[in-house]
C-alpha cells in the first residue's frame, strides 16, 4: 500500500503529466505533417519536458525558495534532463515500434447527405454527398498513448527516487 504522501504526489504528477501530454500531442500532431514522425515526436517531448519540469519541480515535489530542492537546482535539473533523455528515447522508440507493427487504420465519422444519384452510386468508393466530420489514425493514437504510459512510469519512479527524492534527504 502506498503512503498518502506518495498518492498525493502521484496525483499531482498525473495532472501535470496530463497537461504535458496534451502539449506533446499538439506539437507532435502539428509537426508530423511536415517532419518525419520520430523528429516530430522528439520535438513534442522536448517542448513538453520544459513545461513538465517547471510545474513538477514547483508543485508536485515542492521546490520553494529556501528548500533543499531549490538550492540544489543545477544538479536536480541535470538529473531531470538525464532521466528525460532516457525516458524520451524510450518514448520515441516505443512510438516508432508500434507505428511499424500496428495496422494503418483510420476511425472516421461521416455525414451522408441525400443526393440525386441514389445511395448506391459511388465515386472512388465514396458516397456522393458525404462529408467527413472527424478522422483520427488509430495506430498513431494508440502508439502515442502507449509510449506516453511507458515514459510516465519511468519518469515518476525516476523523479521520486532519484531526481527530487534524493535532494529531500
Amino acid at each position: 500500500m502506498i503512503s498518502s504522501k506518495t498518492f498525493i504526489a502521484f496525483t499531482k504528477f498525473g495532472i501535470v503529466g496530463g497537461i504535458s501530454f496534451l502539449v506533446d500531442l499538439s506539437v507532435y500532431y502539428g509537426t508530423d505533417v511536415f517532419l518525419p514522425s520520430y523528429i516530430a515526436k522528439a520535438i513534442g517531448i522536448i517542448v513538453a519536458t520544459g513545461f513538465n519540469y517547471k510545474l513538477n519541480s514547483m508543485w508536485t515535489w515542492g521546490a520553494k525558495k529556501g528548500s533543499d530542492i531549490y538550492e540544489k537546482q543545477p544538479s536536480v535539473l541535470r538529473n531531470y534532463l538525464i532521466l528525460y533523455a532516457i525516458s524520451g528515447s524510450l518514448n520515441v522508440l516505443t512510438n516508432e515500434l508500434l507505428l511499424s507493427v500496428l495496422p494503418d487504420w483510420i476511425l472516421q465519422l461521416n455525414v451522408v447527405f441525400p443526393n440525386k444519384l441514389g445511395d448506391d452510386e459511388m465515386i472512388n468508393n465514396t458516397l456522393l454527398g458525404a462529408k467527413q466530420l472527424f478522422a483520427v489514425k488509430i495506430d498513431k493514437l494508440f502508439a502515442v498513448l502507449t509510449a506516453t504510459m511507458v515514459g510516465m512510469m519511468i519518469n515518476f519512479i525516476g523523479q521520486k527516487l532519484w531526481v527530487f527524492g534524493k535532494s529531500k534527504s
